[in-house]
C-alpha cells in the first residue's frame, strides 16, 4: 500500500503531459484545476456558515452616561444595569473598568467590584492618585432579568481612631464614561422577539430602505425609532446603500478565512469603499460586525427585494460555492428570503445576528407592543398584530417598580441612592400627568440612636424629606408633584442618609439595610394648562399631530434621528398620536396638539421666526429680545398656543438642517435654541419668568392637615399658651359657683 500510494503521484505527473485535465480526473481521482480553486472558496464559506457566534461590545457613554461616576466619602456605592440578552447564556463576557483616583486626605481607601451581589475584584488604592482600571471576567449564566448589574464599592477610612472625623473630601474614585462591557452569544439562542429586544446594547440600529422611503415606511420608522429611545436606546439610522454610494468599512474586519475571496477582498485594509454592483452589497449583508447590521428593520417591499437581489447576485459571483453560500445565507442573513406582511412582526437575521422585521404599516401597533406592559409577553419569533393597546384600562396609577431596572434594596452607611429614570408619555400611557408620589419605604435599626433621612428629588427638585423611625416596618411619606418639576424624561431620586457613628464609639460604623417597597406609586391626574413647553408635553400626553415635510423622506437617515430627538422632547406618543406630510411650501393649519418640523404654521401668531440664517426672538419690532444672523448647527424651538391649539414649532437654522445628538430637554420656558448637545438657551418670550408656576392645590383636605401640622412650630406655642389660660379661667369660674352655692 505504501508503494502504491508513493506510485501514484509519478503516474499522474507523468500523464499530465499527455492526457486532458478531465482524463486525468477520471483515471486517477484528482480534480482538475477549476475543482482545486473552488475548494478554498467553499471551506471559508462553510467554515463562515457554522461560526454563529454575535458579538457584542459598548461603553457606557452608549448607555447615556456621558460623565464620570464619582464615589466619594467613608462609604459609597453604586449599580450599573448593562443590558445583556434576557435568559441566553453569554460567553467571553468581560468588563474593562477605567477609572483613576485621588488621595489627598490619605487613609486606608479600598475599591471592590462585584457582579450580580458577587464580589469579583478588590484593590487597595494608595500613593496620592493613580489608576483604578481593571479587567474582571463575567460569568456566562443566563440573565432572566436581561441585565448584568456591576456593583461598585468605595471606602475611605481616614482615622485611625474609631470615632475619628471621617469627612474628608480628598479621597475619591472616578469611573470613565469609557469602561467598556464585551461579550458573546449564540445567534440560534435568540428565538423569540423579547429576547431580541432586550439584547440591544446602549444604542439600537434601525435600518430602512434606500432612496425616498413612503409615507407608511417613514411613519413606521420615527415610531420605532421613538420607542427605542424611551427604552434608554440611542438610535442610529441605517439606510440601504445603492450601486455607486460610498460606505464606511472602518470598523469591519473580514474574516481570514475570507480575505482571498471576492468580492469580500475588496474590503480588507480600506476605510471607505464605494458599492460597484449588488455581489457587493450583498457580501456586507452576510458579513458579521458589518456596517448594515442592524437591531430593527422596517421590512417594507422596497428593503426585502434590494437585499434578496444583492444576495442573489452574491451567490451568482461565488459560482461552485452557491450550495454552501445558501447554507450560510439562512443562518447570516434570512432577511433576504422572506416576506413580511404589512401588519407582521418576525424575528430574522442580517449581517450574522438577529435583527427584528417590521412591517412597513404595523406603526403605532408594533410600538405599543414593544412598550414595558406587553414586551415579555412576546414570547414567539413571529406575530401578526391586529390590535394593541398600550395598557387594558387608564391607570390612575403607575408604580415605580414598572419604570426601570432599580434595586429597591439598598445597604446604607452614610448615603445611598435609588434611581429610576422614566419616559413621561411612555409611564403614564398618555393619559395624564403624574400629580402626587407615594412613597413606601422601610429602614432596619441601626446602631446610632440618630434617625436616618429619606429625601425625595425629582429632576433635581427636593418634593419632600422625612425621619425615618427606622423599625424595619414600612413607612409612608408623600407629596404633590408640581408641574415645574416634570419633563419628557425624568429622573426620580430617592436618597437615604443615615449618622455612621454609633453613641459614644460603642460599635464599629456599619452599613444597615433600607427598601424602596414595591407599593410605591405615582399617583396620575395633574395637568398642566401653561403655554410653555410643559404645558404643551401635558396636552401631547394623549396623543398629538406630527407634520413634517416631505423633503424629509428623501433623507431618511438625516431627518430621521431629529424628528424621533424633537418627538422625545415634545413628549409626543408613538402610539396614539397620528402623522403627516406637507407637500413642497405647504403650511398647516394649528388644531389640537401638534409638533412641527420645518413646515410654516397657520393660525398661531409666532415669538419668534427664522430668516435664512437670521434669528428674531420677539414679534415686535421695538421691543426685540433678540436679533442676530450667522447662526449655524442650531434650530429654534418655540411653543404655541391658540384657541383650540397648542404645540411646539421646531425650524431649523441656515442652509443645512440640525440634528441633535444628545437628548433635548424641554420644560420651564416656551422659546428655545437646540444645538448638537442638546438645549442650548430656554427662555420665556412672553415676559414670564420660566419656572414662576404655581404649584396647583391638589391635595384636599388630607394635605391642607399635612401642611397645617408641617407649620405646627408657627402655631403651637400660641394656641397651646391660650388654651392653658382658658383652662384656669375655667377652674376660677368653677370655683367662684362653688363657693356661692355653698
Amino acid at each position: 500500500m505504501a508503494a502504491g500510494g508513493a506510485a501514484r503521484p509519478l503516474a499522474a505527473r507523468l500523464a499530465a503531459a499527455l492526457l486532458p485535465a478531465g482524463l486525468i480526473a477520471g483515471l486517477f481521482g484528482v480534480a482538475p484545476a477549476v475543482a482545486q480553486t473552488a475548494d478554498p472558496i467553499v471551506s471559508a464559506i462553510q467554515e463562515r456558515a457554522a461560526d454563529t457566534r454575535v458579538t457584542r461590545s459598548y461603553t457606557l457613554s452608549d448607555l447615556g452616561i456621558d460623565g464620570p461616576v464619582v464615589l466619594q466619602g467613608m462609604d459609597a456605592r453604586r449599580d450599573l444595569y448593562l443590558p445583556v440578552p434576557a435568559g441566553v447564556p453569554l460567553s467571553d463576557a468581560a468588563i474593562a473598568l477605567d477609572g483613576e483616583y485621588l488621595r489627598g486626605d490619605g487613609g486606608r481607601t479600598t475599591l471592590v467590584l462585584s457582579v450580580d451581589g458577587t464580589p469579583v475584584y478588590s484593590r487597595r488604592l494608595e500613593g496620592d492618585s493613580g489608576s483604578a482600571s481593571a479587567t474582571i471576567a463575567v460569568d456566562g449564566k443566563p440573565r432572566p432579568t436581561g441585565f448584568v448589574r456591576l456593583g461598585t464599592a468605595w471606602s475611605s477610612v481616614i482615622g485611625e481612631y474609631l470615632c475619628a472625623d471621617e469627612r474628608g473630601i480628598g479621597n475619591v474614585l472616578k469611573i470613565s464614561p469609557k469602561s467598556r462591557f464585551t461579550y458573546s452569544y449564540e445567534a440560534g439562542s435568540v428565538r423569540d422577539l423579547a429576547t431580541a429586544w432586550s439584547g440591544m446594547p446602549g444604542s439600537g440600529s434601525l435600518l430602512v430602505a434606500g432612496g425616498t422611503l413612503t409615507k407608511d415606511t417613514y411613519d413606521t420608522a420615527w415610531r420605532l425609532g421613538l420607542a427605542l429611545e424611551a427604552a434608554g436606546k440611542r438610535l442610529v439610522v441605517k439606510t440601504l446603500p445603492a450601486i455607486g454610494d460610498e460606505v464606511d468599512l472602518s470598523g469591519l474586519d473580514v474574516p481570514a478565512s475570507l480575505r482571498v475571496v471576492a468580492p469580500f477582498s475588496n474590503f480588507v485594509g480600506i476605510g471607505t469603499y464605494r458599492i460597484k454592483d449588488a455581489a457587493d452589497l450583498g457580501a456586507l449583508l452576510v458579513l458579521p460586525g458589518s456596517p448594515l447590521g442592524a437591531d430593527v428593520a422596517v421590512a417594507d417591499a422596497g428593503l426585502l427585494t434590494s437585499i434578496k437581489s444583492a444576495l442573489d447576485a452574491l451567490g451568482a459571483r461565488l459560482g461552485p460555492a452557491s450550495a454552501a453560500f445558501t447554507e450560510w445565507r439562512a443562518k447570516a442573513a434570512s432577511l433576504g428570503a422572506v416576506t413580511v406582511a404589512a401588519d407582521e412582526v418576525s424575528l430574522q437575521s442580517l449581517a450574522g445576528r438577529p435583527v427584528i422585521a417590521v412591517g412597513g404599516a404595523a406603526g403605532g401597533k408594533a410600538t405599543a407592543l414593544f412598550d414595558s406592559f406587553w414586551r415579555t409577553s412576546l414570547a414567539s419569533g413571529a406575530v401578526t398584530i391586529r390590535a394593541v393597546d398600550a395598557a387594558p384600562q387608564k391607570p390612575s396609577a403607575v408604580s415605580l417598580a414598572s419604570l426601570g431596572p432599580a434595586e429597591g434594596n439598598l445597604d446604607v452607611l452614610a448615603r445611598g441612592d435609588f434611581v429610576v429614570s422614566f419616559d413621561l408619555a411612555a409611564a403614564t400611557g398618555g393619559h395624564s400627568l403624574p400629580s402626587r408620589l407615594n412613597l413606601d419605604v422601610a429602614a432596619a435599626p441601626g446602631a446610632s440612636t440618630s434617625e436616618p433621612v429619606v429625601a425625595v428629588f425629582l429632576n433635581d427638585v427636593l418634593l419632600a424629606a422625612k425621619r425615618l423611625e427606622a423599625t424595619g416596618h414600612p413607612e409612608h411619606l408623600t407629596a404633590a408633584v408640581p408641574p415645574y418639576a416634570l419633563a419628557a424624561r425624568n429622573v426620580l431620586r430617592v436618597t437615604f442618609q443615615r449618622q455612621p457613628v454609633s453613641d459614644r464609639c460603642r460599635e464599629t460604623p456599619q452599613a444597615f439595610p433600607v427598601s424602596v417597597l414595591p407599593t410605591s406609586h405615582f399617583e396620575l391626574g395633574g395637568a398642566a394648562p401653561g403655554g410653555d413647553f410643559l404645558g404643551v408635553i401635558a396636552a401631547m400626553a394623549s396623543g398629538g399631530r406630527l407634520v413634517v415635510p416631505d423633503t424629509y423622506l428623501a433623507s431618511a437617515k438625516a431627518s430621521l434621528p431629529r424628528v424621533v430627538r424633537a418627538a422625545a422632547a415634545a413628549g409626543v406618543p408613538a402610539r396614539s398620536s397620528s402623522f403627516e406630510v406637507a407637500g413642497p411650501g405647504a403650511s398647516f393649519r394649528a388644531a389640537g396638539a401638534f409638533l412641527a418640523l420645518d413646515v410654516p404654521v397657520q393660525g398661531i401668531t409666532p415669538k419668534a421666526r427664522v430668516e435664512g440664517d437670521r434669528l428674531i426672538v420677539g414679534t415686535d419690532d421695538k421691543a426685540r429680545l433678540l436679533d442676530i444672523s450667522g447662526l449655524k448647527n442650531v434650530a429654534l424651538v418655540q411653543a404655541l398656543r391658540a384657541d383650540e391649539a397648542r404645540g411646539i414649532v421646531w425650524q431649523s437654522i441656515g442652509p443645512v438642517a440640525m440634528t441633535p445628538e444628545k437628548p433635548v430637554r424641554l420644560s420651564r420656558g416656551d422659546v428655545a435654541l437646540v444645538g448638537v448637545d442638546g438645549t442650548l438657551t430656554e427662555l420665556s418670550a412672553s415676559g414670564a419668568a420660566p419656572g414662576t408656576v404655581r404649584v396647583a392645590d391638589t391635595d384636599g383636605p388630607a394635605g391642607t392637615l399635612q401642611r397645617l401640622w408641617q407649620k405646627s412650630s408657627e402655631w403651637g406655642l400660641p394656641l397651646g399658651i391660650g388654651a392653658a389660660a382658658l383652662f384656669f379661667l375655667l377652674l376660677i369660674r368653677a370655683s367662684y359657683v362653688r363657693r356661692r352655692g355653698n
